[in-house]
């Protein structure tokens, strides 16, 4: 139970709602006790031959009890059970928050559907054990605790009769209990995987569809449903056999008040209405008996899925602005610099073992994903990266605008080191577009207007000109108006790219980094953007990444890139003349070109 300590802080802000109902929560077990009292000194009264009068009065006051406990028993609900609410609330706002500020490589490494599972169902479990777990759990004790009080003042003997089963039951509940905790939490691995299943499926429905995998997704969908059906039995039995152990005791309590207690009325030590009022606490106490497995199940399910989130809210944060010495970005950024850029992408991972598990360490085999990069971007100017896949093109662009774990000292812009920049202050001086671009299912003018929605239509109508959208736009009915589907798959892959390229270039950043942005149109109509992108502002710096040596020619310098390392570098007409990696490239895309034409 120390992960329920650890966040007893959420429960505590609540306090004086907890106060409300908890008060509300004792009158309401105070009335619903003192309802049997009274129903005793009824039945004793009628048989001692009590007139209609006193009979009435006792019924009248047992009518007012109940009609005072009702709106008492509401009061107490509406308190407690609005807290589960807002801790719902304050979780998700957490994990969203955190969420946001963790690196891309925690997401390269966790599922979507597994964290959409750690949001939705494991804070559910957490509601629940912030609303109806407390407020059972103390309904019980308090019920526990009065309902004692009321029996020895009736009898003292025969209510340490009636509870001495109960030490008994709990004793074999706590065995039940962290069993169901085990199956909680193998039942809630097994939907996060169940999740990322269905979410992978529906996202790329269509190649699921194009290798008519329709059925073999099916039966997978259906084993994993399995696995998780199975931990769900598990948990199921093991919970449903605290319900019976629980009934047991309550039954024991029963025979033992039958037959002690009917002897005691024989001999004049008890009234039959002192009798019938320990029936009664006994009837009532079997509800909080029985609940009470109940509330330790729900407790540990809360448990375990309160160290599910906990996982990821620990998970550390690996890019962050500096808390201290934050340097400003001159007015006139744009000078990038690298030295000796290393990187290794599972370096990142280690620091999420608490959530991936403990990963074998090997460095001897891990390829760095960069090793010893130098680079040079000067202010205004427009650079190249080519290189065949896996050659480090987009982890070097990654590490410029910092969406990798970059060590002090490696990389900077105009002189300052990129860690001590302010982490918005640098991203809002560059504009960057990934070869995986992604669109929001809104409007085109809303997505390009992205990173500054106060743009006029002006704004958005020059990028999406200088992105070469306008002849697109032209044969769309509602122009910039259009809305686009889902991750913008009504659009084209070109189409779909140059929204992403206006986008980034609408804030007018300092810098521009494109990696392999614009691969999903030809070379020529690439070419003429990268051309009108850089003459259109004056003082971009340009750096793109691309496959296509036609495209980039015109580039002041070209980093030539292969298995992490920058192998050549200089201008077009330089690279063409050394043998080397370029100009294989070149020679291969050259005669690739003229084929095409034949």
């Amino acid at each position: 139970m120390q992960i329920l300590r650890a966040y007893f802080y959420l429960l505590a802000r609540h306090r004086w709602a907890y106060a409300l109902g908890g008060g509300s929560l004792l009158l309401t077990n105070g009335l619903a006790l003192a309802i049997p009292r009274v129903l005793g000194w009824a039945v004793d009264a009628l048989g001692q031959g009590t007139t209609r009068s006193v009979l009435i009065g006792y019924g009248s006051t047992i009518m007012v009890l109940a009609v005072v406990q009702t709106v008492t028993r509401v009061g107490s609900r509406v308190w407690v059970l609005s807290v589960s609410r807002r801790i719902d609330y304050q979780l998700k706002g957490m994990m969203h928050d955190h969420l946001m500020r963790l690196a891309p490589s925690f997401f390269s490494a966790v599922s979507t559907g597994d964290l959409m599972s750690r949001m939705t169902n494991d804070i559910m479990l957490v509601r629940a054990v912030g609303g109806p777990g407390v407020l059972y759990f103390f309904n019980a004790i308090l019920l526990y605790v009065m309902g004692l009080a009321f029996m020895l003042s009736i009898n003292w003997r025969l209510a340490v009769i009636v509870f001495v089963p109960l030490p008994l039951m709990a004793w074999f509940i706590r065995g039940l209990v962290q069993k169901a905790k085990e199956y909680a939490t193998g039942s809630r691995i097994a939907l996060a995987d169940l999740n990322t299943m269905v979410q992978e499926n529906l996202a790329g429905v269509q190649v699921v569809k194009s290798f008519a995998l329709e059925e073999a997704q099916g039966r997978r969908f259906d084993d994993l449903s399995r696995v998780y059906v199975d931990w769900n039995l598990k948990e199921a039995m093991t919970r449903a056999k605290m319900v019976p152990l629980v009934g047991l005791s309550g039954g024991i309590a029963t025979l033992a008040l039958l037959g002690i207690g009917t002897r005691m009325v024989a001999n004049g030590s008890l009234t039959v209405g002192e009798l019938v009022a320990f029936f009664s606490y006994v009837g009532m106490l079997v509800f909080p008996t029985v609940a009470l497995g109940w509330i330790l199940s729900l407790i540990q399910r809360g448990a375990a899925a309160l160290e599910r989130l906990d996982a990821v809210l620990k998970a550390p944060v690996t890019i962050s602005s500096p808390r201290r010495g934050t340097r400003t970005i001159p007015p006139t950024a744009g000078t990038v610099h690298a030295r000796g850029l290393t990187f290794r992408y599972d370096d990142a991972l280690t620091a999420y073992e608490p959530i991936l598990g403990s990963r074998e360490e090997d460095n001897g085999n891990r390829r760095a994903a960069l090793l010893d990069v130098d680079f040079a971007a000067d202010a205004g100017s427009f650079v190249a990266l080519v290189g065949k896949v896996g050659s480090g093109k987009s982890t070097l662009l990654k590490a410029i605008i910092r969406l990798v774990e970059v060590p002090p000292g490696n990389i900077s812009l105009d002189e300052i080191d990129l860690t001590d920049l302010n982490l918005d202050d640098l991203r809002h001086r560059i504009g960057y577009v990934p070869q995986d671009d992604f669109l929001f299912s809104t409007s085109l003018a809303e997505n390009i207007a992205y990173g500054k929605p106060e743009a006029s239509a002006e704004e958005i109508e020059q990028a999406a000109e200088i992105a070469g959208l306008v002849s697109d736009l032209a044969r769309m009915p509602e122009g910039l108006d259009t809305v686009v589907g889902e991750r913008g798959l009504t659009l084209s892959g070109g189409q779909r790219q140059r929204v992403a390229l206006a986008r980034a270039i609408l804030p007018a950043p300092a810098i521009v980094v494109l990696d392999n942005a614009l691969s999903n149109i030809d070379s020529d109509t690439e070419r003429r953007i990268l051309d009108r992108l850089h003459k259109s502002r004056h003082r971009c710096t340009l750096i793109v990444a691309s496959n296509r040596i036609s495209a980039v020619r015109d580039a002041d310098r070209i980093y030539v890139m292969d298995m992490g390392h920058v192998v050549d570098v200089g201008r077009h007409e330089e690279l063409i003349q050394r043998p080397g990696l370029y100009a294989d490239m070149h020679e291969q895309q050259k005669l690739s070109a003229e084929l095409e034409q034949l």
